[in-house]
């Protein structure tokens, strides 16, 4: 007798609870497992991590990514059957992380885990201060350039130039540091009083409605929101000028 759709769900729920929430997972076949015991040395682990790097690109920033340093296994054999492997880096967002755990799998059993630490690199090009930069001053074409940078030490690094003109500095940027996102003035997106419609998702469902921004909020900022039909006060975050989104 076939299992109801019910008792199906819920079996899948209780196998995707063994992998923590925001982990990323990826199983990749292994060609050559079968017919013997199979050879996995450190060459064979770089191109596990490799493909990995690439099959995530599109969540890694805009930068030529590779490992700058990687501690590596010597040799070992696994048992023949069909094999895969499953890596999961120590921080969700990949760029972080400081070590991969890689766990070998054949015929669905587990043979082997391994820890490896690891240091990713990312360059590319960011916005700079061109000079030592006083606090306050509005940041001309004169002021910033562009210079490679390794993303893994930046926080809210800025790619586009024309994205800060304008702005004011919030503090003193020394010459040849980036200058991010953080460090300059950005105009709200809503302002007090202002009537904005206010977002709620919840997967394919989506409800809007109207309300009164009850401060100023920058992008990624919370704010305080009146509904108009409850006349009731929610926290909003600002996802665009005019536009809040609440969880529900």
């Amino acid at each position: 007798m076939n299992m109801p759709r019910i008792a199906l769900f819920a079996l899948f729920l209780s196998l995707a609870g063994s992998v923590a929430l925001g982990q990323e997972v990826r199983l990749t076949k292994i060609a050559g497992a079968g017919g013997g015991d199979t050879r996995i040395g450190p060459d064979r682990i770089e191109q596990i991590l490799q493909a990995y790097l690439e099959e995530h690109r599109e969540e890694l920033p805009p930068a030529s990514v590779r490992f700058r340093s990687l501690t590596l296994p010597d040799p070992f054999t696994l048992p023949a059957g069909r094999l895969s492997t499953q890596v999961i880096p120590s921080d969700p967002a990949i760029l972080g992380s400081r070590r991969f755990t890689l766990i070998f799998r054949v015929d669905g059993r587990v043979v082997k885990n391994l820890s490896l630490r690891a240091e990713l690199e990312a360059l590319a090009p960011v916005v700079v201060a061109a000079s030592d930069l006083r606090r306050g001053a509005e940041l001309s074409r004169d002021d910033i350039v562009l210079s490679e940078r390794n993303l893994v030490d930046l926080r809210e690094p800025c790619f586009d130039p024309e994205e800060l003109l304008g702005k004011r500095l919030r503090r003193s940027v020394r010459a040849g540091v980036p200058v991010s996102r953080g460090t300059v003035e950005f105009p709200p997106m809503v302002r007090r009083g202002e009537t904005i419609t206010i977002s709620a998702a919840r997967g394919a469902l989506r409800l809007t409605a109207l309300g009164e921004a009850r401060q100023d909020g920058r992008e990624g900022e919370f704010v305080r929101v009146r509904n108009n039909s409850s006349r009731k006060e929610i926290q909003c975050r600002v996802v665009a000028p005019g536009l809040a989104e609440v969880e529900f």
